[in-house]
């Protein structure tokens, strides 16, 4: 059954801190929501490393904690058109294991982490909690990070800097940049150059902390109701 993900941008109202290398950093209250799974469930396995994402008003942030993924499964965003069209081709001779998900945009992998190429973003398929939805009887939500990070700024020109701090590892999406939300901030998209899903985890919170950003967050997809 082809699936249909549920893409947010997780919108979170914040005030200024700090996290690149040429920024300065403010203390932050933290508090950690961990999500955990029911001992014995066979469909999930523990993270090596929890990861997760800042959401809140500075200076009192939420730290969201993944600490189990899938199984045996993980997606992959392919990076050039190739790849697209390689998977795209394994997809309608192999569909168990590699599934096509949201017109190619990302596909679902049941395969050994060996198929991974350097033209992949992988991300894993992050335990979100549990649900049961009363017509598929899903009982796990699952987050998928896309190479992607949302950005409210105080001032347009932050853009550049944030550009300049992470010189190879962001570049402007395209699509329509510098509009203006709540509170005089402005939102930008960076398309992130990196090759797993807790590197932009990880590379959003810096950014989060930074003094001239109000908020940053990964772009997600993720089960509606989570949001």
């Amino acid at each position: 059954m082809k699936k249909i993900l549920i893409y947010f941008l997780l919108v979170t109202s914040a005030v200024a801190l700090a996290g690149c290398d040429s920024v300065d950093e403010d203390p932050v209250n933290v508090n950690v929501k961990v999500v955990d799974a029911q001992e014995n469930d066979t469909e999930l396995e523990k993270l090596t490393n929890n990861v997760g994402y800042y959401y809140g008003g500075k200076p009192n942030l939420t730290l969201f904690e993944f600490s189990y993924r899938a199984v045996g499964q993980y997606c992959i965003f392919p990076m050039t058109e190739a790849r697209s069209a390689q998977l795209d081709q394994l997809s309608q001779q192999d569909p168990a294991n590699v599934e096509k998900w949201n017109d190619g945009v990302l596909y679902l992998i049941r395969k050994g982490r060996d198929f991974i190429t350097a033209d992949d973003f992988v991300s894993e398929r992050y335990f979100a909690g549990y649900y049961y939805d009363y017509y598929t009887q899903t009982t796990h939500d699952y987050v998928v990070v896309c190479p992607r990070i949302s950005v409210c700024v105080y001032n347009t020109e932050t853009k550049d800097k944030i550009l300049k701090d992470y010189r190879g590892k962001l570049s402007l999406a395209d699509r329509e940049q510098g509009r203006k939300t709540v509170g005089d901030c402005y939102i930008y998209y960076f398309d992130c150059h990196l090759g797993t899903s807790d590197q932009v985890l990880n590379l959003s919170n810096k950014i989060y902390l930074r003094s001239d950003v109000n908020w940053a967050s990964p772009d997600m997809y993720a089960p509606i109701h989570l949001q």
